[in-house]
């Protein structure tokens, strides 16, 4: 178990694809979004099915965060504000949601460029970034789990009603 400091959430698409209100649920932490998750919600929003459903209100969940930095350089991170009328039970603390701001080159550590390999790429550059903090990799794909764990990155699954207890 970890100790109640700060952490560094990066959630995988599946999770936001899974719930979009993921992002508000991480209390404190700040919730890191990897360059591929966002082109992976991208891929995923067209259609009618709850997943592509889904995916459109994590878009919109984010344009709104943006906005609602009022042009604060992005880099910095935008506060996890949470919007009007989401009603979610837990500590009212929020954290930011920082995004991956620059390339990372995986191919020298993880060969492939796959996606699962892009998303673990840039936590191993955020976790360079941020030494001393915390990182953890929340994700509803177990292969995805395990190949963090092959890269000493701590992984999780996403309990849906994690703030809820």
């Amino acid at each position: 178990m970890m100790t109640r400091s700060k952490r560094i959430y990066v959630l995988d698409t599946n999770v936001l694809m899974h719930d979009p209100t993921a992002l508000f649920k991480f209390e404190e932490h700040d919730v890191f979004l990897p360059m591929m998750v966002l082109e992976e919600l991208d891929a995923q929003k067209k259609g009618m099915s709850e997943a592509s459903r889904n995916a459109r209100q994590v878009s919109r969940f984010l344009n709104e965060l943006i906005e609602a930095g009022n042009g604060a350089p992005i880099e910095e991170g935008v506060s996890l504000v949470r919007p009007q009328g989401l009603n979610l039970r837990g500590s009212d603390a929020i954290g930011r949601l920082r995004f991956q701001t620059r390339p990372v080159d995986i191919s020298a550590r993880l060969g492939t460029v796959m996606p699962d390999n892009q998303i673990l790429g840039a936590i191993l550059a955020l976790r360079e970034d941020e030494p001393g903090v915390p990182v953890v990799l929340v994700s509803k794909d177990i292969n995805l789990r395990i190949k963090a764990s092959i890269c000493n990155v701590v992984a999780e699954d996403y309990e849906n009603d994690r703030a809820l207890d």
